[in-house]
């Protein structure tokens, strides 16, 4: 199954929709906090290969939030993709997409034996957990997520298989949860509950 998965991923990828998470989804949910919202922010990165997407939204969520409590879960069905991404540590040349003030806040640069290579800090890497999940699969209890990030996975699937990911990956999304998709993928023609909000950009109705 390793050999089988594709693991192209960089950090900041479709960066709208990180400009989405900090210019509107953190801040509403900044607010609700404020509001007397307890629950820690959780966020599922579903397809997250070697972790880029993963540590890319714990940057923006300790950017945004500060000190609020929030939690990122990332998930690959690659078993050997994911003990690369519980390091955090990647080359320099696939820093790329970082901005400049996250790549100095959250990225230590590696000397030594680790030249040319980069450490996600501590203090993110021990709010996002790894684990191996099979989106195609029954799904453990995993709890609810505010935000859920499916991107560049439906691509690979027909239709009917599309819709069993998406209905069995959507039972864990909250009431007024975010669910995002590739901008290369297409909700079109699947079922689902949700009210799209930008390109690639899904939201479920809060509760009544």
């Amino acid at each position: 199954m390793n050999l089988l998965t594709t693991n192209e991923t960089y950090f900041f990828r479709e960066p709208r929709h990180f400009e989405l998470l900090r210019e509107r989804v953190l801040p509403e949910y900044k607010i609700k906090h404020l509001r007397g919202y307890s629950n820690p922010l959780r966020i599922w990165s579903a397809a997250s290969s070697s972790g880029e997407e993963a540590y890319s939204l714990a940057m923006v969520c300790d950017d945004v939030l500060g000190t609020m409590e929030w939690e990122i879960l990332g998930s690959d069905i690659n078993s050997s993709i994911l003990d690369k991404a519980r390091l955090g540590l990647y080359e320099m040349s696939r820093i790329e997409g970082i901005p400049q003030a996250y790549l100095k806040r959250y990225c230590l640069k590696g000397i030594g034996s680790h030249s040319g290579q980069l450490l996600v800090d501590a203090s993110l890497r021990n709010k996002v957990f790894f684990m191996r999940l099979n989106l195609n699969d029954y799904l453990p209890d995993l709890g609810g997520f505010d935000i859920i990030f499916l991107r560049n996975v439906l691509i690979y699937f027909e239709m009917a298989t599309k819709q069993k990911v998406v209905s069995r990956v959507l039972k864990r999304l909250n009431p007024g949860g975010w669910f995002f998709v590739s901008h290369s993928e297409s909700l079109n023609g699947i079922q689902h509950d949700l009210v799209q909000q930008a390109p690639a950009v899904y939201r479920k109705e809060a509760a009544a």
